[in-house]
């Protein structure tokens, strides 16, 4: 199949390439199922160098849209239109996903600073019941992501901010779909809840200061297990 090739100035980095190959296989340049052209082949198709070539794949993948498979190459899995929706976030408007973990650095320790100074009984005892649900072993992974998205989102609803409770369902899907590449290192699902009790007895204390803290600890931890998950190929 012959695509034409565009050129993309070399100034500009690894997210811009995602978005111009995204644009490719949401166009059907690249459909569903295509093996794509060797990096070598793409990074000189778009005239860029081979380690933002690479970045770019890594990203494409770890939003859904390519399968690498390593010996014998990179794969369409995915050609879900371009959009608004959470998904996109990771590459719209340029954003990465380190950028989408400082977003929830300072959206979530910002919900529980707030938290801790507005809770109500009501959200207390939600949080309590999520934490309580996520506290069994051996329940299932894809149901202790759920829960955990769910702790989240309660904190910030019980910030008092619609703003910002709107700004956590916008990186919500995001959420779920790292986490469930994270739940599975060994003791991350048990690290995590640890994390959650944590943050949810500062809220319970009213100790705004401390609530804040843990909840950017926690979101730097997870971070940086998905760096280290990115590196190990865990992402692809």
């Amino acid at each position: 199949m012959r695509v034409q090739e565009r050129q993309v100035p070399r100034t500009r980095l690894s997210d811009s390439v995602a978005s111009d190959l995204k644009a490719r296989i949401v166009s059907g340049d690249y459909p569903v199922g295509t093996k794509l052209p060797s990096e070598k082949a793409l990074a000189e198709s778009l005239g860029v160098g081979r380690s933002s070539m690479r970045e770019a794949v890594r990203a494409l993948a770890a939003a859904g849209y390519l399968r690498s498979t390593h010996g014998v190459g990179v794969f369409v899995i995915s050609d879900r239109p371009n959009g608004i929706g959470p998904l996109d976030l990771t590459l719209a408007g340029g954003f990465t996903i380190s950028d989408l973990c400082e977003a929830r650095i300072a959206i979530e320790s910002q919900t529980a600073e707030l938290a801790a100074r507005r809770l109500t009984d009501h959200h207390s005892e939600l949080i309590q019941t999520i934490l309580a649900a996520a506290a069994d072993p051996q329940l299932p992974r894809e149901d202790f992501v759920a829960l955990d998205a769910r702790f989240h989102r309660e904190i910030a609803e019980a910030s008092g901010n619609p703003l910002l409770l709107h700004m956590w369902d916008s990186i919500a899907a995001q959420f779920e779909e790292y986490s469930m590449k994270v739940i599975g290192m060994p003791g991350r699902q048990e690290r995590a809840h640890a994390d959650h009790a944590g943050i949810a007895a500062a809220i319970e204390a009213r100790e705004p200061a401390r609530a804040s803290g843990l909840a950017r600890e926690h979101v730097v931890t997870v971070q940086q297990e998905l760096v280290r998950l990115r590196t190990a190929g865990g992402t692809t």
